[in-house]
């Protein structure tokens, strides 16, 4: 089977999981997570006892003599932004795993994908990791959450984590509307509270950590040869040295808290995942966080 056969092949698989999995149900908790991008004018009228002082209009009030404010109806339609990570690190799944991050991060993206489209939302996709950055502007319909999942699984292998500032400076310049953006990555870029913080005050900022379970504790498999995906440098490390286990799980540890920490000071919620995890719970709970903050 050639890689284009592979692709289609894998395309189709997520496309019919995603399918099934975005149900009315889940559908509609995926809505429920929306704070809602704003208010659009609809009217002018009278000032009524109780009425927000900051809507009146002060232009029409001077013209008619009467106090006027303007009315609004809330804007119905909602923007999707998935923001995902195709660097050579998400290409990664350790031995035993049929999905790589990548394919997993694909699968959260669909199923994200077509609960927005069973809403009437648009979707909209920037695939960061190589460069040139690969930007599909938000738009409606089952095609358009086909073309997600065949660009993220079809987009080049080479490449090394971009920072998080390119990251976001990427996001804020094609995404100029308020919008959703799901963060999917393994998060191995160094923590950069500032750029976060940038993105999270122009939009609804969720990341999602994706990590496969041999990144976060290294197995006693003896003397191996590690390659580097991004960069291609090969290191021979003995596994049985606990030294060695201890240093990486301790240094993987401590990117990994530092992380959260950035979020948790933020008030973002995220989602920490791993590839061999039913993501949908994680983000049933998350929906359901969202909507109830916002119910107050």
């Amino acid at each position: 089977m050639d890689r284009t056969q592979e692709i289609m092949e894998k395309v189709r698989r997520i496309e019919l999981q995603a399918r099934r999995m975005s149900t009315a149900t889940f559908a509609g908790q995926y809505r429920s997570g929306f704070r809602g991008q704003g208010l659009d004018f609809d009217d002018f009228r009278e000032y009524r006892a109780g009425d927000e002082p900051r809507f009146i209009d002060w232009k029409v009030t001077a013209r008619t003599g009467t106090p006027y404010v303007r009315t609004f109806h809330e804007e119905r339609e909602q923007v999707l932004l998935l923001a995902v990570d195709v660097s050579g690190s998400m290409d990664y799944a350790s031995a035993g795993l049929a999905d790589t991050k990548r394919e997993y991060a694909a699968q959260i993206a669909a199923v994200l994908a077509y609960s927005a489209a069973l809403n009437g939302d648009k979707v909209g996709l920037l695939l960061f990791g190589h460069r040139p950055h690969f930007y599909l502007p938000p738009a409606k319909g089952m095609k358009q959450c086909q073309r997600v999942v065949r660009e993220i699984l079809n987009a080049p292998t080479a490449g090394a984590d971009d920072t998080m500032e390119e990251v976001a400076a990427e996001i804020l310049r094609t995404q100029r509307k308020s919008a959703m953006v799901f963060l999917l990555s393994d998060f191995l870029a160094p923590p950069d509270k500032q750029s976060i913080g940038k993105l999270n005050f122009r939009h609804e900022l969720v990341p999602v950590r994706v990590s496969d379970p041999a990144e976060l504790e290294l197995p006693t498999a003896g003397r191996i040869c590690f390659r580097d995906p991004e960069s291609g440098e090969l290191l021979v490390g003995d596994l049985r040295n606990p030294q060695l286990r201890q240093a990486h799980a301790s240094a993987v540890q401590a990117h990994r808290v530092e992380w959260q920490r950035i979020f948790n000071q933020l008030g973002i919620d995220s989602l920490d995942l791993r590839t061999t995890q039913d993501f949908i719970p994680a983000l049933r709970q998350l929906f359901n966080r969202r909507s109830r903050l916002f119910a107050r």
